[in-house]
């Protein structure tokens, strides 16, 4: 069963289970790997550190059908061409995973979740027929590029992944990859041949069936491109930081604090989010948020350059701060730099047009502010 996007961010990337019918017991259960818990014990401290608990279960296919139905979102159905000894091998494995002791499992939003989880059991059952027919398939795609066009609509969710996911999520993956994503998989599923243990040449899977239609659009197919937009907002930004610099300049002290009171937000915000994700490659198991050449563009730099920007309007450590905001700018333009060169190439197109302009911006302004004063 696949199931199209829902209204929550993680929705957006549809879903799936397994449906097992079983005649004699009188039963239809769909078993789906895609559950988690907001009240499960450190749910916040697990979600940081990359170790997400999710869990599979089991529930009436019929009344799951009918729930997403309620809730708008398309259903297909295809029937998986199985030999009777590989169903009953696919039903003990499924039974086996559905104890206490095997339920959960340590969930990565790319190369293990609730889709992959249903790509990988029917694989076992089918000697790894399906890796060897999709693996070294290159659907020219990324999983940034797939993050990037579902989540488009949600622009503090589309910004956040294009800030957090560094060079490891721009590797173009194979179509066994992409079948992180339900719809994909179904895509691929449909065209995908296997020998069955009777040794029949199948189909993987018979025709498919739309169970519920739903009144959403269609995911995009293409990936969006906020170039342009990220760079009026770092323009605007800087041209604030700009303007207050000058004002401060000409002895207007309301042109220090502005100047002392947007750069210490700034600062405070991109040095917060820099050292998190510089202290995440160390101290988390989020694979793909290492090797992030965002961190020339947010680190702790910024960080310390917000501790001295309000003492600064003060008349302390004036000197200080345009040393730091000069620090702060020449890091974020060689990240630029760095694009030019082999191996760093890193699709962050859009963080750099945002923070280059906003960072020149500060450092010209507090150099024209305070650069001849004593402090």
């Amino acid at each position: 069963m696949t199931i199209g996007p829902g209204d929550a961010i993680w929705e957006r990337f549809s879903h799936n289970a397994l449906i097992i019918r079983d005649e004699d017991a009188g039963t239809e259960v769909a078993y789906n790997w895609g559950i988690f818990d907001f009240s499960q014990e450190d749910f916040i401290g697990h979600l940081a550190r990359g170790r997400m608990l999710y869990r599979m279960e089991g529930y009436p296919a019929p009344a799951l059908i009918s729930l997403y139905g309620r809730l708008d979102r398309d259903v297909w159905l295809e029937k998986v061409n199985l030999s009777p000894r590989q169903r009953l091998e696919l039903k003990t494995l499924i039974e086996e995973t559905d104890t206490d002791a095997n339920r959960e499992y340590r969930y990565d939003y790319y190369r293990d979740n609730c889709s992959a989880r249903i790509r990988d059991v029917l694989d076992e059952v089918l000697d790894g027929q399906i890796r060897a027919a999709t693996e070294d398939v290159d659907t020219g795609t990324s999983y940034r590029w797939h993050t990037a066009r579902l989540l488009r609509p949600v622009l503090w969710a589309y910004a956040g992944i294009q800030f957090v996911v560094g060079n490891r999520g721009d590797e173009s993956i194979s179509a066994w990859e992409e079948m992180f994503l339900p719809l994909r998989m179904r895509d691929h599923l449909l065209g995908v041949r296997v020998r069955t243990s009777d040794g029949e040449d199948v189909p993987l899977l018979g025709p498919s069936v739309q169970v519920v239609v739903s009144s959403r659009p269609p995911p995009s197919d293409e990936a969006p491109n906020f170039l342009f937009s990220f760079l009026g907002a770092g323009v605007l930004l800087g041209v604030l930081f700009v303007i207050a610099g000058e004002v401060a300049a000409r002895g207007h002290r309301w042109g220090q604090w502005l100047l002392a009171a947007t750069g210490t937000a700034w600062s405070g915000t991109v040095g917060v989010l820099g050292t998190g994700l510089v202290l995440s490659w160390f101290l988390t198991d989020h694979f793909f948020w290492g090797l992030n050449e965002n961190a020339f563009q947010a680190n702790p730099l910024s960080l310390a350059t917000a501790v001295v920007l309000l003492p600064a309007a003060l008349g302390r450590g004036r000197r200080v701060a345009v040393y730091l905001t000069r620090a702060v700018v020449a890091l974020s333009i060689g990240g630029l730099v760095l694009q030019l060169l082999p191996g760093f190439d890193q699709v962050n197109g859009e963080m750099l047009a945002f923070m280059v302009p906003a960072h020149l911006g500060l450092a010209w302004g507090v150099s024209r502010a305070w650069t001849s004063l004593r402090g």
